[in-house]
């Protein structure tokens, strides 16, 4: 086990709560992005924004799925602000990098608390959501590569 206190069913499904809304507030992000890309890049980078964004609700969908399967019913508060401003595709690009490394890093928080205690599917459904998130990290910034 890591060096962090396992985490308790409580803590775990607050967790969860936690990235469910923060999966939501990201696809939201998702959708503001790619209605806000100016230029040429339009053409091509909307649409992974858009795909990203779709991808982006399932993972939210497949959290809240989770935690009724544990007992619990999903709640959502979001506080969120987006500026009215264009964006060119690397700009877009860069911000979205931003808050997939955020989903990442949540996922492998959670999954260093999940990990080696009790609760097996926790566990797995963690580790497998490390996974997907360090691929979208992974293919983001591919694209932005030079």
């Amino acid at each position: 086990m890591s060096g962090s206190d396992p985490i308790s069913r409580e803590e775990a499904l607050q967790r969860l709560n936690e990235l469910y809304a923060e999966e939501i507030e990201a696809g939201l992000r998702y959708l503001h992005l790619s209605v806000s890309l100016k230029g040429l890049d339009r053409l091509m980078i909307r649409k992974v924004l858009l795909e990203n964004m779709e991808e982006t609700f399932e993972h939210a969908q497949q959290v809240g799925e989770k935690m009724m399967q544990l007992g619990a019913s999903p709640s959502l508060s979001l506080q969120l602000e987006l500026p009215a401003e264009r964006a060119d595709g690397r700009s877009a690009l860069r911000t979205a990098v931003l808050f997939e490394r955020a989903a990442l890093d949540a996922y492998r928080e959670l999954l260093e608390r999940v990990d080696g205690g009790d609760d097996v599917v926790l566990e797995e459904f963690a580790r497998a959501q490390v996974a997907l998130e360090s691929q979208h990290v992974a293919e983001i910034e591919l694209l932005l590569e030079d």
